[in-house]
């Protein structure tokens, strides 16, 4: 399965010539400011990106990048009729960090741009035609239970809860007992930054390497798996 979301973060930190997949030292030290990457769910179902990028520097023109970045959602809206993907902002901020800020109708847009802008960005690296890009959607998804688990998410997995009013742990059994409540699955690896994701519900459970921050908001860190959050 395609390494995504975050690694837009390590692409656009090749093609600037930056390091924003640092070691775990860099991981520790800038965990702050890490954490201003964050993925807003709405009740709608839309989804709200926000992806900042240390170390912009000056070598590099905003307004090309920002071209790329809608050119990019031209060609997979090639691919993928239905998904509505918006560039809202592309931006260096005071902290020198490049900010990226994008909408998408859905989990699915979410992922298929996500995964196809790396495939996009190497062939332009590459002075090459992307001919071989599919719309794949692996590795994020948000809905009900019911519906994760009807899209082929084994849900094999031990969660914890994040009160003292819910039962402590749930199992896989437990989750499809809880089929309307929803949730957050985001495929991670050891090197990707802590993102934040912010729920539009209160958070009931969370995985190994989710850390909770609010009611309604917590952030994955790095580990080699999925980071789930099943939230109301």
């Amino acid at each position: 399965m395609k390494k995504f979301v975050m690694s837009m973060a390590c692409v656009l930190a090749i093609a600037l010539g930056l390091c924003a997949c640092g070691d775990g030292n860099a991981k520790a030290e800038n965990a702050e400011s890490s954490a201003a990457s964050s993925i807003t769910l709405k009740k709608d179902g839309s989804i709200e990106s926000r992806l900042a990028v240390e170390g912009f520097g000056t070598d590099y023109s905003e307004e090309s990048l920002e071209n790329l970045i809608d050119a990019s959602i031209s060609e997979y809206r090639n691919l993928s009729a239905s998904s509505q993907v918006s560039l809202k902002n592309c931006r260096k901020d005071a902290q020198d960090q490049l900010v990226v800020e994008m909408t998408f109708n859905d989990s699915a847009a979410y992922a298929g741009w996500n995964n196809y802008f790396i495939d996009y960005m190497y062939a332009s690296e590459m002075g090459v035609e992307n001919n071989s890009a599919e719309n794949d959607t692996n590795g994020f998804f948000v809905g009900t239970i019911s519906d994760a688990y009807t899209a082929g998410y084994g849900l094999e997995t031990d969660l914890n809860a994040v009160s003292d009013s819910s039962e402590q742990s749930v199992s896989k059994s437990d989750l499809l007992s809880m089929g309307d409540s929803h949730i957050v699955i985001l495929e991670r690896y050891g090197d990707d930054e802590p993102i934040m994701i912010n729920c539009y519900d209160d958070i009931l459970y969370v995985g190994e390497g989710v850390t909770v921050t609010g009611k309604k908001s917590a952030s994955i860190d790095a580990i080699d798996g999925y980071g789930i959050i099943v939230f109301q």
